[in-house]
Order: C-alpha cells, then sequence, then structure tokens
C-alpha cells in the first residue's frame, strides 16, 4: 500500500459508493470495529473531516459484501477526491473538466509532459474558448489531477459521463445555488420538446450559455440540418466543452440568413433577482427577428406571480412587446437546489403585426401541482403550439390545459398572470352540452334517498375563476388567522376545537374543546367561525371544512376563508372547500389556489341541494353502520352457541330451495 493515499472518501462519499444512507456508513465504523473485518480507520487530512483510503473502502465493501454496488472498486474514482481537491471549488472543478475534455481529444493524455499538456490545449482549442486557460492554470498548479481526471472517466465509463458527474457532485457541493441550480430530467424535458416544436429546417437553435446539461441534452435531439450556436459575448465555456465531448459543432455566431429559436434558462446565476431575470428575459425578446422565436424557464416568482411596482413594469414592457405568446406556470420540484421554486416557462414568437395590438392573444395555462409526465408535456406544448397560429388553429383544437387571454389585460395585470385560469376537474364527458342529460339520470339513480334538484337546460354565463388573492383584493374572501393554542388549555367540555389534523377526518372534530371562559380570558381579539366558513390547511397537504353551524375555535396552523355575505362574488363554501382539498399544499400556496365560482341565482338551489346530499349521505351512513353492527352480532351469536339461527320458511313446513 502507498503511504500517502491517492483518493479519499467522506462519509458522504462512502454512502454514494456503497448505494446506501450516510447514517448507514457512519453505524460501519462502529459496528464492525472489534471483529475480524472492521471498516478501514481514517487517514490524516488537512481538511480536518474524518476520511478515508477510498481503495481500502472499496475492497471492504466487496469483501465483506455490504452495501448494494457489488462494483465497489470499479465506481470508487466515481465517490471519491484526490488530496487538496474539492467539488465546492468552482476553479479546480473547471480544470477537472478541462482535463477530461482535453482526454476524450488525445489518446493518452497520462504519458504527457506539462509542456505537451498545453500545447495540445493550444491545438484544441486555439481561441481559448473552453479549455486552454484552465490547463495552463492546472499545469501551474503542478498538474497533480492528471491521473484522477482518467480514473474519473474509467468509473463513469465515457467522458460526457464524467463531465456530467462532475456537474452534478459540484451542485450537491453547493446547494445555495438556488434558481439557479440544475433542472430535473421533467424540467428539461419539457424545454427540449418545446424547442423541437418550433425548430423547422434550416434553422439555427442558439443554446443556453449558462447549463451544460440542458444545451447537450438539446443539442442530441436536433436534425443535422440545425445549425448549433451559443450567445455572443456570453461566458459559456462549461458548456462548449460538454458540447465538444458530445461531439456537437458549435457555429461561431447565428447564421443572419436563417431563422433563429433562442433558449434561455433564467437566472443564470444564484445572485441575480427578479429585476436582473427580468432583464435578461427583455434582452432575449428585443434579440429576436421578425421570424425567430424563444424558449425562456425561469422562476414563477419573476415571470408569472404577483410582483412590486417596478418589476410589474418591466414585465409588462415585455408583455407589451406582442412577442410572449404561451405563458405556462409549473409545479414545484424542478431545480434540484430550489425544491420549493415553482418555475414557469415562457414562448416568444412572431408577434404576428397583422393583428391589431388590442386583439391579440397569449395562451395562459397554470400547471401548479401538475407532473409533467411525458402526456402532460406533449399537450401542454401542443395548446401553446396553437396559439402561436391564427384564430383557425385556435377553433381547430379542444385544450387541455390553455386558455387564450387578451395581450392587453395581462399587461395591466397587477396580480398573477395565470390567476384567470380555472384548473378544475374535468367533466366525466368532454362536452359541457351533455351535463343536463346526465344530470337527470344521476338523479334518477338516486331518487329513492332523495329528491332531485330541479334544473332547466339554459346556459349563462359564471364568474371565472380566480385565485384566493384575487379574490381577497376585490372583496369577496377574508383570511381569518387560526388561534395558536396550549396543549394544557384543551379539555372535554366547552367550545369546540378544529385542528389541522382533524380535516383528515371531520368526523374527530367534537373531541378536543376549551372552556369558554378561559379562552376568552387568554385569547380576548379570537374569532370565532361564522357559519359557512371554510376551515383550511395548506401542509402536510392541502385541506378543508365546510363549518355549518359556526361558534367552533380554529387551532393554529388551520385557519379560515370567511366569504362575504353581502358580496359573494359566486363563491360557494362547499365549491370553495372542494377545490381546496386535494390542491397545491406548502407554505404559502394558498394564495395560489383557484376557486370556482356560480352565477348568484344558482347559489342559493346549489347550496340546498348539496345540504340534502350531505344529509342523505349521513343518513344512509348511519343505515350502512346499523347494518354492519347487526352482521357482527349475528356472526357472535351463532359462533359463541349463544343463539340457533331458524329458517322460518322450514319451521313453517315449506320447502327448502337449498
Amino acid at each position: 500500500m502507498p503511504t500517502s493515499p491517492t483518493l479519499l472518501l467522506d462519509l458522504t462519499g462512502v454512502a454514494r459508493l456503497a448505494g446506501v444512507k450516510r447514517p448507514v456508513a457512519s453505524m460501519w465504523r462502529s459496528r464492525f470495529a472489534s471483529t475480524a473485518n472492521p471498516f478501514p480507520s481514517p487517514v490524516a487530512d488537512s481538511s480536518g473531516q474524518l476520511r478515508f483510503e477510498a481503495e481500502e473502502v472499496a475492497d471492504w465493501l466487496v469483501r465483506t459484501a455490504h452495501g448494494n454496488n457489488p462494483k465497489a472498486r470499479e465506481d470508487a474514482a466515481a465517490a471519491a477526491t484526490p488530496p487538496g481537491f474539492s467539488f465546492s471549488d468552482a476553479s479546480a472543478v473547471a480544470e477537472l473538466q478541462a482535463l477530461v475534455t482535453l482526454h476524450a481529444q488525445t489518446d493518452d493524455l497520462g504519458q504527457f509532459t506539462h509542456a505537451q499538456i498545453q500545447k495540445a490545449a493550444a491545438d484544441v482549442d486555439p481561441l481559448d474558448r473552453m479549455i486552454r486557460r484552465e490547463i495552463s492554470a492546472h499545469v501551474d498548479r503542478g498538474a497533480p489531477w492528471l491521473a484522477y481526471a482518467t480514473w474519473l472517466i474509467d468509473a463513469a465509463y465515457s467522458p460526457s459521463a464524467a463531465l456530467a458527474l462532475i456537474t452534478r457532485r459540484h451542485a450537491a457541493s453547493d446547494r445555495a445555488s438556488g434558481s439557479a441550480g440544475s433542472l430535473v430530467a421533467d424540467a428539461t424535458a419539457l424545454v427540449v420538446d418545446a424547442t423541437l416544436a418550433l425548430v423547422g429546417s434550416e434553422t439555427t437553435v442558439v443554446l443556453d450559455a449558462g447549463d451544460a446539461a440542458l444545451s447537450s441534452t438539446l443539442a442530441a435531439r436536433l436534425a443535422d440540418d440545425v445549425t448549433i450556436a451559443l450567445p455572443a459575448n456570453a461566458d459559456s465555456r462549461h458548456v462548449r466543452r460538454q458540447l465538444r465531448v458530445d461531439e456537437h459543432w458549435v457555429a461561431d455566431q447565428a447564421d443572419p440568413a436563417t431563422r433563429s429559436v433562442v433558449v434561455a434558462r433564467v437566472p443564470s446565476d444564484r445572485g441575480e433577482d427578479v429585476t436582473a431575470v427580468l432583464r435578461a428575459v427583455d434582452e432575449v425578446s428585443l434579440s429576436l427577428r421578425s421570424a425567430d422565436a424563444a424558449v425562456v424557464i425561469g422562476p414563477a416568482r419573476a415571470l408569472v406571480d404577483r410582483l412590486s411596482p417596478t418589476d410589474e413594469r418591466a414585465r409588462a414592457d415585455i408583455l407589451r412587446s406582442g412577442r410572449v405568446r404561451g405563458i405556462a406556470r409549473l409545479s414545484t420540484g424542478l431545480v434540484d437546489s430550489a425544491v420549493r421554486e415553482s418555475l414557469a416557462l415562457w414562448i416568444l414568437g412572431d408577434p404576428k403585426v397583422e393583428v391589431p395590438p388590442a386583439r391579440r392573444i397569449t395562451a395562459v395555462a397554470d400547471l401548479t401541482g401538475v407532473q409533467l409526465t411525458p402526456s402532460t408535456r406533449a399537450d401542454l406544448i401542443s395548446d401553446l403550439m396553437a396559439g402561436m397560429g391564427g384564430g383557425r388553429d385556435l377553433r381547430a383544437r379542444h385544450f387541455r390545459f390553455a386558455a387564450f387571454t387578451p395581450t392587453a389585460s395581462l399587461q395591466a395585470r397587477s396580480g398573477s398572470l395565470v390567476a384567470s385560469v380555472t384548473r378544475r376537474p374535468a367533466p366525466a364527458t368532454a362536452d359541457a352540452a351533455d351535463l343536463p342529460a346526465l344530470i337527470d339520470i344521476a338523479a334518477e339513480a338516486v331518487r329513492p334517498e332523495i329528491a332531485p334538484v330541479a334544473i332547466a337546460p339554459d346556459p349563462h354565463d359564471v364568474p371565472h375563476a380566480a385565485s384566493v388573492t384575487e379574490l381577497i383584493a376585490a372583496g369577496h374572501l377574508r383570511r381569518v388567522q387560526g388561534t395558536r393554542l396550549d396543549l394544557d388549555e384543551l379539555g372535554s367540555d366547552g367550545l369546540v376545537v378544529v385542528t389541522a389534523s382533524d380535516l383528515d377526518d371531520p368526523a374527530n372534530i367534537g373531541r378536543a374543546r376549551i372552556d369558554q371562559l378561559e379562552f376568552a380570558t387568554r385569547h380576548p381579539f379570537a374569532q370565532l367561525t361564522r357559519r359557512g366558513d371554510v376551515i383550511f390547511r395548506t401542509s402536510p397537504t392541502a385541506a378543508a371544512w365546510v363549518d355549518t353551524d359556526g361558534s367552533k375555535v380554529v387551532a393554529y396552523p388551520a385557519r379560515v376563508l370567511r366569504i362575504t355575505p353581502g358580496d359573494p362574488g359566486g363563491l360557494v363554501p362547499e365549491i370553495v372547500a372542494a377545490d381546496i382539498t386535494g390542491a397545491q399544499g406548502g407554505p404559502g400556496a394558498w394564495r395560489r389556489w383557484t376557486l370556482r365560482r356560480v352565477a348568484p341565482r344558482t347559489m342559493a338551489p346549489l347550496r340546498r341541494a348539496l345540504a340534502d346530499i350531505a344529509t342523505a349521505r349521513r343518513d344512509l351512513e348511519a343505515r350502512a353502520a346499523q347494518l354492519a353492527h347487526y352482521a357482527t352480532l349475528i356472526v357472535a351469536g351463532a359462533t359463541s352457541g349463544a343463539v340457533t339461527m331458524i329458517n322460518l320458511d322450514h319451521a313453517a313446513g315449506a320447502a327448502d330451495p337449498r
């Protein structure tokens, strides 16, 4: 064994190599310390962390059959680092990427002298666009990681996979990258599919200069007659390295004679705020010519959600260009380093100068809480691409996600750009004209239990669905905070207390109570519920329940949405609760919930019908419980011998049909 280790693993690296959780790796050290096969001892390291020699750990894993990676020896380099190297050091990572890139262009980098390495880098990159300065810096360091680059390629099975591995480990070591972190595969696939839908023959695709994985994935899907370019004057060295290793030729600049499709990921740096994001999108919009198009993906807080007045004006200026043809708010969890961040997709295209500005429309979709499955991606892109066409295209298809909003109204909107999009469950039939007949059929089926509600097939307009934020601003809705209660306040008598966990099973409501005088003394400003209040929570899942009686205490973190009696705006408590239950949860999610509304004349009869149905359901559930109890008792009586079951037909002398 060498006196100094060549590759080192910390406990996280041990877990990564073994394919287990980190606590398991920690446990191995103590559990096997006094056995015949103890876990390898740590080695001295200047970092102050526990580090182990990768070769010894890999041998131990294979020899003892621990972990879930029988190829630990072959994969050791992929989980380890050489002494003095850190994946959190951006300069060191760039040098390692440059070594991998240069290795892919030469026969055996390990046999080169330092001067030969620098000459090879100059030959591969004469204009110094991707590796030349990084190789020079590494030679000045003494070229300590040449062997590691070779081992990493062997462990990853290819230079391309090695670069992707380096990118992932660098991102994992820098979780503070926030919105600029790596996209998950579903988000990358959506951008790629949207771009391919815009690309035609003899097109130049201008790749994103900051996201190497996105640019490489897209380049691999493009046809041979499509030219690939990168934005002029952009610092895209790591993207060029990935594209060179993947054998994609990059043009020096976009061909001015061909149509361009620009792909932009914002923000490109973790330090960029909403203002910088909007400035970058504005630059993309201004760079487009009449036939060009662009796909932009970035944080919804900048591209879709409510903004400060200054940023709102900046976004309105972009919309005023007429180039923003499609807007889609996406769900959370699409950025590895910002799992609570919601993204948004913008499609930019020809503003169609033949259409007057007052008549221009924009396709708008809200996919909050919707998983980006292949079918979801295909339907969303199909909706947005149809919106790029004219009126005939819009009338010729059924849209799954998109609604079409006058662009002028988006420019003037002070809140969310997708607030007017109705996200409701699709009816059992695709044609609303069939609903009266379906209601009649369903009413006939339940006639023994309930008198059907009278309906008239009279189509009429209903208020559009709106977000909770919009409804509160319009005065139709109020949010009432729950009361922070201590456990020692609860008892078995007094006012009914509704907790967040009660919303999973409203039958439990009433078990927790609080003395009325004590509640008034401790919480003099707290409010009790009123009839029709919707009690809701946002986590761990969204749930809601309608209080039909009132005078209850709502325990925080549960809260109340209270419909304004004199100006309900078409809101019905039961529908509000149904829209909340199963909606996107999480902190602040309630602001983005979209609530359906009904015409004012429908509200009273609808609420009566829903109340009658709820009463009938409770009666049927009680009857079912009585039948179940009866069945349990007769089984117990028969099996214990306490009673004898008598066949009454037999006792009367009738023939037993069995």
